[in-house]
C-alpha cells in the first residue's frame, strides 16, 4: 500500500455515477460520466471471499463488545482515528485497512495511464465478507432482541448493477464545489435542509445548527462523505478535548459498500453499521438493534436499521450527561445503477428521545 495515491480518475466519492479527478492531494470539481460496458448481474449478497484487513472490534454480552463506540463525538476523536467531530486530530484509533486510495477507473484519464489489472474485484471481494460478517453479527443482535416478534419486511425485486461509462480526454466543466473542497452544507428553509446530491430532505430538529464540512468529512476517498447534516452538542469537552454531539447527516453512500439493488438494501445497512459502529463509537457501551425493516421514503424504496447504545455505566463512572444513544441509518434507492443515498441520525437521550423518530417521519425525496 503506498502512502499517497496517484493522481487520476477515480469513481465519484459522493456517489454520482460518474468519475471524479483525484490530483493527488484532494478531489476537484472535474467530473465527467462513464461509458456503459456488458451488464452483470449482481447477487443479492456479497459473495464468500477472503475477510478484509479491517475487523470490527471485540464485543460483549448480547449485544456489542464494550470496544465499539457512538458516532456522534465531532469528527476527530470517534471519527476515522481523530478527535471527536471538530479539527481533525492525531489519529486515537487505528483505521480499517481499506485500500490506500480511491478505487481507480478501468485505467484511463488525461494523460491515459499504462493499462493495468483493476483492483475493483478484490475490493469489492473484501467488502463481501465484510458484509457476511456484518450479517452474522447483526443477524445474531436482532435475534436476541426480538425474539418471537414477526418477520421482518423484506423488499421483493433485485435490481442490476449497470458499469459506468469512463471518461474522454477533453477539458472538465466547471461545477459547484464539493463541501470537501471549500463548499458548505445547505441551510434550511422553512425548517427543511435539502441535499441535492442525495436527493433527499428532513426537517431539522429544534436548535439544531448546520454542521461544517470540515468537521464532518475526512476528505479521504475510502470514507463516506455527506454532503449535507446538522448537528447539537451533548456535552461540551467531555473528556477534555472535544464535543460529544448528536448529528443527522445525509449523501450519497460511498461505492465501496457492496449494494446490488433494493433486494439487497437490508444487507448493505448491515454493512455500514458494522462500520459505522467500528468507526463512530469509542467509549465502552451496549448495543441493541431496535428496527431492522423495509420502508418508503416518497415514491422511492428504503431502508432502516435503528439501533439503540446504552452508555450507562461509563456514563454513571465518568459523569457523563448522556446515558443512552438512538440513531438509525436509512437507506434510499435512486434508482437503476446508482448508489443509494444514505441517512444517518444518531441522537444522545439528553438531546430528547423522539428526535430521531420525528427526523424519520419528515423524510422526503428531494
Amino acid at each position: 500500500m503506498t502512502t499517497q495515491t496517484p493522481a487520476g480518475w477515480y469513481p465519484d466519492p459522493y456517489g454520482e455515477p460518474r468519475l471524479r479527478w483525484w490530483d493527488g492531494n484532494q478531489w476537484t470539481d472535474a467530473t465527467h460520466a462513464q461509458e456503459p460496458g456488458p451488464a452483470q448481474t449482481q447477487p443479492s449478497s456479497g459473495p464468500q471471499q477472503p475477510q478484509p484487513q479491517f475487523q470490527p472490534q471485540p464485543q460483549t454480552g448480547p449485544g456489542w463488545a464494550a470496544t465499539p463506540a457512538n458516532p456522534t463525538a465531532q469528527f476527530g476523536q470517534p471519527t476515522y482515528g481523530q478527535g471527536a467531530y471538530g479539527a481533525p486530530t492525531a489519529p486515537t484509533q487505528q483505521q480499517p485497512q481499506w485500500p490506500g486510495g480511491p478505487l481507480p477507473g478501468p485505467g484511463y484519464g488525461p494523460p491515459p495511464p499504462p493499462k493495468q489489472g483493476n483492483p475493483l474485484p478484490w475490493v469489492f471481494g473484501g467488502l463481501a465478507a465484510l458484509l457476511v460478517l456484518a450479517l452474522i453479527v447483526v443477524g445474531g443482535i436482532f435475534f436476541i432482541n426480538r425474539g418471537d416478534s414477526g418477520s421482518i419486511a423484506q423488499p421483493e425485486q433485485s435490481d442490476t448493477y449497470e458499469p459506468r461509462q469512463p471518461p474522454s480526454n477533453e477539458p472538465p466543466s466547471q461545477q459547484q464545489p464539493l463541501p470537501s473542497q471549500g463548499g458548505q452544507f445547505p441551510e434550511p428553509v422553512d425548517g427543511v435542509v435539502t441535499d441535492p446530491r442525495a436527493g433527499v430532505s428532513f426537517q431539522v430538529p429544534d436548535g439544531w445548527k448546520v454542521a461544517a464540512p470540515a468537521d464532518v468529512n475526512s476528505g479521504s476517498p475510502t470514507d463516506q462523505q455527506f454532503t449535507a447534516g446538522v448537528k447539537a452538542v451533548s456535552q461540551e469537552n467531555y473528556e477534555g478535548d472535544g464535543d460529544w454531539i448528536g448529528n443527522v447527516y445525509t449523501g450519497v453512500l460511498n461505492e465501496l459498500y457492496p449494494y446490488t439493488g433494493v433486494a439487497g438494501m437490508g444487507d448493505t445497512a448491515k454493512a455500514v453499521f458494522v462500520h459505522f459502529s467500528t468507526q463512530y463509537y469509542q467509549l465502552a457501551h451496549e448495543s441493541q438493534i431496535v428496527s431492522d425493516k423495509a420502508m418508503k421514503i416518497g415514491d422511492r424504496d428504503g431502508w432502516v436499521l435503528q439501533f439503540q447504545l446504552d452508555f450507562s455505566k461509563i456514563s454513571e463512572e465518568k459523569g457523563y450527561k448522556w446515558k443512552k444513544e438512538n440513531g438509525a441509518i436509512v437507506l434510499m434507492d435512486r434508482g437503476q445503477g446508482q448508489s443509494p443515498a444514505i441517512i444517518y441520525v444518531s441522537v444522545p437521550d439528553n438531546l430528547g428521545t423522539d428526535v430521531v423518530g420525528k427526523v424519520l417521519s419528515s423524510l422526503k425525496p428531494a
